[in-house]
């Protein structure tokens, strides 16, 4: 043995001589090797060099069970190659920018004329309104505090009977950080193996109103049951009712998310 090798594996060629006093077994050598950790190529000069020295042949025999244990636990680096690499399969982080440009061609043409709120005919979002439930909003169906008419009065008192253009699209910008932000709270890990699409869809639900972390169809998302989640989501009170009155902006939007969440590619 060279100088290097008796002072780094001295103590385990020793040890597993020492096992010779009882009946050799690939169990046993695996207990010398547990006391002191070392790479799989030291282990096996070890082993050869107390093979060498105890000329066992049960000795032997347990050298090469133990080598073969060593081999399943770690298969040949060509075999590797061949197979998936878990760390690999986690995906990155997403880019919330492109979720936020995503959800914005969502929400928009279903809150306002088109996506630009500049148009002239936008001009009326520019100012608080009722939505079709009652809601006072503003703006690209931002809702005024919790949609009262006290709330529009302190919004009144507040920024006046109008606002601009730009300021409507700040305000939806801020509300499309709370939303993903707020999804990504419900989701946790789970979040990152969505699609761009399916966050941004996830985006759209939150800002609508209808994304609460202990609905059913949450639970099924979360746990990779896409289709099951999207007929679940779609078991929905107000869904139901316009659905049987026809096919609004409601039920197209709340159809499409759907489609969007079942749709695992």
């Amino acid at each position: 043995m060279t100088q290097q090798f008796d002072e780094s594996m001295k103590e385990i060629v020793l040890g597993l001589v020492a096992i010779g006093t009882a009946p050799y077994s690939a169990s046993k050598i695996e207990d010398v090797f547990a006391r002191e950790p070392v790479p799989i190529e030291q282990k096996i000069d070890a082993l050869e060099a107390a093979d060498d020295i105890l000329k066992s042949s049960n000795f032997h025999r347990a050298v090469e069970e133990y080598i073969q244990r060593l081999q399943k636990a770690d298969p040949d680096p060509e075999e590797k190659d061949t197979k998936i690499n878990p760390v690999q399969d986690i995906p990155p982080d997403k880019s919330d920018s492109q979720i936020k440009a995503i959800a914005s061609t969502l929400i928009k043409p279903v809150e306002i004329y088109g996506t630009n709120i500049s148009e002239p005919r936008n001009k009326r979002f520019l100012r608080p309104y009722k939505d079709d439930t009652g809601v006072y909003t503003i703006g690209i169906g931002h809702k005024i505090g919790n949609g009262s008419k006290a709330a529009k009065n302190k919004w009144v008192k507040k920024y006046g009977h109008t606002i601009t253009p730009k300021f409507a699209e700040k305000l939806f910008d801020k509300q499309l950080d709370y939303h993903l932000n707020r999804v990504k709270e419900i989701f946790g890990a789970t979040f990152n193996y969505f699609t761009d699409g399916q966050a941004a869809v996830l985006v759209d639900i939150s800002y609508r109103g209808d994304l609460l972390p202990d609905m059913d169809w949450v639970k099924l998302l979360q746990s990779g049951k896409n289709i099951e989640a999207a007929n679940e989501y779609l078991d929905h009170e107000e869904y139901k009712k316009r659905k049987k009155k026809g096919q609004d902006g409601v039920v197209k939007r709340m159809e499409r998310n759907a489609g969007i969440l079942a749709n695992k590619t």
